[in-house]
């Protein structure tokens, strides 16, 4: 890259040196990993407060120790910093109980005064990533926790948010895709009143409740009339339609100071917390999966940009755009993609895929895979998911299967002589098989479901995200910072990533939850310290209390949850 001499530096560390930042959405995939960033790379920074559900059994604090302690989106600093790192975290971190869907974040008005007077920035992450979820729900954590974060910002002696939103924003659009935002103007150009827009949505949901009061049929009617407005002006589903839609009414504020940070398809780590990392499913999981099966038609657009960016490019963007925030010299939109600078299309995605899944059946013991996939090829299909017959047929398939051996009954199929010998084993072996075939069916519906949810961005459209403004920022960065905080895609090898790090890390982290397998958190780490909790009858700085030898109270595993914080 070349760098631009007449840009004034633009020093991170020095920037946000004594800074107190609020996140939200700690618990998510990129949040963790965000938050991570900066305890290791800017240690001037003054204070992180993270905002937390509290659970029944688990109080906001206990649940972040648990992760702190137990995540491997952590793990590095564990890593780094072993006994130490309790220490760090209590001097650093503290955390506030609270649920974006509440006003003021959920935050009691008392704690939220008393954070205004030394927050800088609220760092919005949440969000629900569920491309159809609810309108019910997706407008009180997309929109409302959006709008909740901005008061929250202006209660502020920063005033200032940053809202983590999507690329997608963009809609069912081809080519340039600029950094920019006019409020109440949609996806497909038609003009709108945002407040209007919300104010409708929420009624319709309304209407559609009271007409159904089946609550399986209401939440089925609200997501297909909630889509059909979502495509009326240009988005393909409820997803981008609520992040949206957040964007153009926090925009219209004039109250805080904002920027909007936009990543692309959010995928494993390129090395923080280590390479491969990942965590739920994402976009390239089906296809990832679908290559390692006799499936060899993949219904993706060949040529069409697979804008894919680690977790942690997007963290270092984040923290980009965090920057110019706190020094007033941000732009309104900051694009985290690849396709600009490094193009990386669904073609060669599926190529570098099979390259890897057939060097894997190659030394498998299985004679199937080794003398059957091996050979078989991946192409890229001339059509999309929602008129490929195979998933369906193989999903009809697999559960005839699973029906036949479920229906089995020794005593009813097999002779007496036979029954009296094998009869067990019989048994034992159909109800085996009949668990495999059905695991099978699930994820196949799985991932066919995915595949039609995702058409939009597989193979209706093709973006090119411009990504001026986190390369304009990186050029601002001195040597040393910029290999930490710099944008960059540009230098990142697709094959080596592709081969050797994104899909042996969706193998580990990813695909065992399409078959209904749980990803096991890393052995407990004892931190020794309680991290502190802001509440009505605290000070914010309230001295960390000691807890057993061996780490932790009594709290329950935290379960998965959305990234709705």
């Amino acid at each position: 890259m070349s760098i631009d001499r007449s840009l004034p530096e633009l020093p991170i560390r020095e920037t946000l040196r004594g800074k107190h930042v609020l996140v939200t959405g700690f618990t998510g995939f990129l949040g963790k990993v965000l938050v991570a960033m900066l305890l290791e790379r800017v240690p001037e920074i003054g204070r992180i407060t993270l905002l937390a559900r509290g659970k029944k059994t688990q109080p906001a604090a206990a649940r972040v120790r648990h992760l702190f302690e137990r995540s491997p989106g952590l793990r590095n600093l564990r890593d780094r910093h072993g006994d130490r790192l309790g220490e760090l975290l209590a001097s650093r971190v503290d955390v506030v109980a609270g649920d974006v869907r509440d006003p003021l974040c959920g935050i009691d008005p008392r704690v939220v005064d008393r954070l205004g007077a030394s927050l800088d920035c609220v760092i919005h992450v949440a969000g629900l990533t569920d491309f159809e979820p609810d309108p019910v729900e997706g407008i009180a954590v997309n929109v409302r926790g959006a709008l909740h974060a901005a008061d929250l910002a202006a209660r502020t002696r920063g005033r200032r948010l940053l809202h983590v939103s999507t690329s997608f924003v963009a809609g069912n659009v081809s080519g340039h895709v600029p950094e920019t935002l006019e409020p109440g103007l949609s996806a497909n150009g038609t003009r709108f009143s945002p407040r209007d827009e919300l104010a409708s949505m929420e009624s319709l949901c309304d209407a559609t409740s009271r007409r159904f009061p089946d609550a399986v049929e209401a939440k089925k009617a609200r997501i297909e009339r909630g889509t059909l407005r979502a495509q009326a002006l240009g988005w393909p589903n409820l997803y981008t339609y609520t992040k949206a839609l957040a964007e153009h009414l926090v925009a219209m504020r004039g109250d805080v100071e904002t920027t909007f940070v936009r990543p692309a398809i959010v995928e494993c780590a390129r090395e923080l917390p280590f390479a491969g990392w990942n965590e739920g499913v994402n976009t390239s999981g089906p296809l990832v999966w679908l290559v390692g099966t006799v499936h060899r038609r993949m219904p993706f657009a060949e040529d069409h940009c697979f804008d894919v960016v680690p977790v942690d490019s997007v963290a270092r963007g984040t923290i980009l755009a965090l920057a110019e925030l706190l020094r007033g010299e941000q732009a309104r939109v900051y694009q985290l993609a690849s396709g600009d600078t490094n193009r990386f299309t669904f073609g060669r995605a599926v190529d570098l895929t099979s390259l890897v899944r057939r060097r894997e059946y190659a030394r498998s013991d299985d004679p199937f895979e080794r003398l059957v996939l091996r050979h078989l090829d991946s192409v890229v299909h001339d059509r999309g998911a929602d008129e490929d017959p195979w998933l369906p047929a193989a999903k009809k398939l697999t559960r005839g299967v699973r029906d036949l051996f479920s229906s089995f009954k020794a005593e009813h199929h097999l002779p007496t002589s036979v029954r009296e010998r094998w009869g067990a084993e019989i048994t034992k072996f159909a109800q085996k098989q009949a668990k495999e075939w059905g695991s099978a069916s699930r994820t196949i519906g799985q991932v066919a479901e995915m595949l039609r949810m995702y058409q939009p961005f597989v193979f209706d459209n093709d973006l090119e995200l411009d990504t001026s403004h986190v390369r304009r920022a990186t050029e601002r960065l001195g040597p040393e910072e910029r290999a930490l905080f710099g944008w960059d895609l540009a230098s990142l090898d697709w094959r080596d990533y592709w081969m050797n790090v994104h899909v042996p890390g969706l193998d580990k982290w990813s695909l065992p939850i399409l078959r209904g397998e749980r990803i096991p958190d890393d052995p407990i780490f004892a931190l020794g310290t309680e991290l502190p909790e802001l509440t009505a009858a605290s000070h914010d700085r309230t001295e960390p209390r000691r807890v057993r030898a061996h780490g932790t109270t009594d709290e329950a595993s935290p379960e998965a949850s959305p990234d709705a914080e």
